[in-house]
């Protein structure tokens, strides 16, 4: 008797277990040991009134390759593709008097993630979480605040387009509700 316990190897169920078998274990395994590695960053993003009045303001821009990315951010391009840029999207929202731009790269790895994160670590910061992974708000700018997180394979930025305690808060509640839906991936 055959391992499956099938009787003879032209049987029908032989060969259907045969082609069955190895279908279910490559279904089964990840491409990827790092759990965000797949991870679409336009699923993070909130959706309108998630953050109490703010909505979308435009379309989404999405990156999906080296081209799109020096599209889309110019200057700053070459840094993610040096720590494994996937793919991005970058989002404005607004509540009719302060905006928030919301950008989401996935960078294939949490190393990479992380080094990009310390590239690109603002030089007087606010740190809203010690823990790993750390959050910093980037206190230099004139005019603005930027949040700095990463996540898994995630990088995120958060900025607004004031400097006041409620843009900050506000862009406090944005990286909330994106850490919480990158909890449950």
């Amino acid at each position: 008797m055959n391992p499956l316990g099938l009787t003879s190897f032209r049987s029908p169920f032989y060969r259907i277990a045969i082609i069955a078998l190895p279908l279910i274990f490559l279904t089964q395994c990840r491409i990827s040991k790092d759990p965000g590695a797949g991870a679409d960053p336009q699923d993070y993003l909130p959706l309108d009134n998630d953050i109490s009045g703010y909505v979308k303001k435009g379309s989404a821009s999405t990156m999906t390759d080296q081209q799109s990315i020096f599209n889309a951010i110019d200057g700053a391009a070459q840094s993610y593709i040096n720590y494994g840029f996937q793919e991005g999207v970058v989002q404005l929202y607004s509540n009719g008097s302060v905006d928030i731009n919301v950008e989401i790269f996935n960078q294939g790895t949490q190393p990479n993630a992380q080094s990009l994160f310390n590239y690109f670590m603002p030089t007087s910061t606010e740190f809203l979480s010690l823990s790993n992974p750390a959050v910093v708000v980037d206190l230099s700018q004139a005019t603005s605040y930027t949040i700095q997180y990463t996540k898994q394979s995630i990088f995120m930025r958060i900025t607004t387009t004031e400097k006041s305690d409620f843009a900050l808060d506000m862009a406090k509640q944005f990286y909330f509700n994106i850490d919480n839906k990158i909890g449950t991936e």
